[in-house]
């Protein structure tokens, strides 16, 4: 598939995806249960409680992970280790990712909230099952199987404890990076690292930029330049880097 298609896919999935949101009624979101950021401020941006789309630049931004969702779901030709059935998830993850951190932005709502942590568990949760997949042999209705029920439980937890959403997802993709380690060390495979390591350094970086947003050290409220519209670029960015890790992977 060229990559031109994907690309104008993802092109026709964010427009129609912000048409939605502006179309809804200025007061849409009203009566919605907020979400739990409401109550000390949900990120640098400010809101803009008569409009559809609360914050502007956070709502488009998200919308960086359906392009690199389409693209990661390109079928490549040459033989490497990724099955297909994985890139499909990944890529229909951060599709997930991107529609609902716009929905979350637009809404500033707890479901909302949920759809877009819940996109951001189900990528952590394929990097970890796939590394537990490569280490042990496993199965594909077993590594499917174990998919599923980590899901479950993230998004129980995220329900009944919202708080913890948040080191839920770091603690998920903390172990996906120590079985990643420990698969090289026990299988060798042959697989470039330096393009996890670059994907790591982004997300990293990232994150450093959502923390000086989110404590507002640099923050311009009313500006189209938002830190936490960067980390989604970012985030974006370096989930190609880490499907390029996994697609350098040849099978021996």
């Amino acid at each position: 598939m060229p990559k031109v298609l994907p690309i104008f896919i993802a092109l026709l999935i964010s427009l129609a995806t912000l048409l939605v949101l502006w179309s809804l009624p200025a007061n849409v979101w009203a009566d919605w249960k907020p979400a739990t950021c409401l109550t000390t401020g949900c990120f640098c941006e400010s809101t803009t409680p008569h409009s559809p789309i609360r914050q502007t630049a956070n709502t488009i931004s998200s919308l960086a992970f359906v392009f690199s969702g389409m693209l990661v779901m390109v079928r490549r030709k040459h033989a490497d280790r990724l099955p297909h059935v994985y890139a499909v998830i990944m890529g229909l993850a951060c599709i997930f990712i991107g529609v609902g951190s716009a929905f979350y932005h637009a809404s500033l709502t707890f479901i909302g909230q949920f759809f877009d942590v819940f996109g951001m568990f189900l990528l952590a949760a394929l990097t970890l099952v796939y590394a537990w997949e490569r280490i042990w042999n496993l199965r594909l209705t077993t590594t499917l199987s174990l998919y599923l029920a980590l899901n479950l439980l993230l998004s129980w937890l995220q329900i009944t404890i919202p708080d913890t959403r948040r080191y839920a997802f770091a603690v998920v993709l903390m172990l996906a990076l120590a079985f990643e380690y420990y698969f090289r060390l026990k299988k060798k495979p042959q697989i470039e690292v330096r393009w996890l390591w670059i994907g790591t350094g982004l997300l990293g970086g990232a994150y450093i930029i959502w923390i000086l947003d989110n404590t507002r050290v640099v923050c311009f409220e009313n500006s189209l330049f938002q830190g936490h519209a960067i980390w989604h670029i970012l985030g974006a960015v370096a989930v190609l880097f880490l499907h390029r890790y996994y697609v350098s992977e040849i099978v021996t």
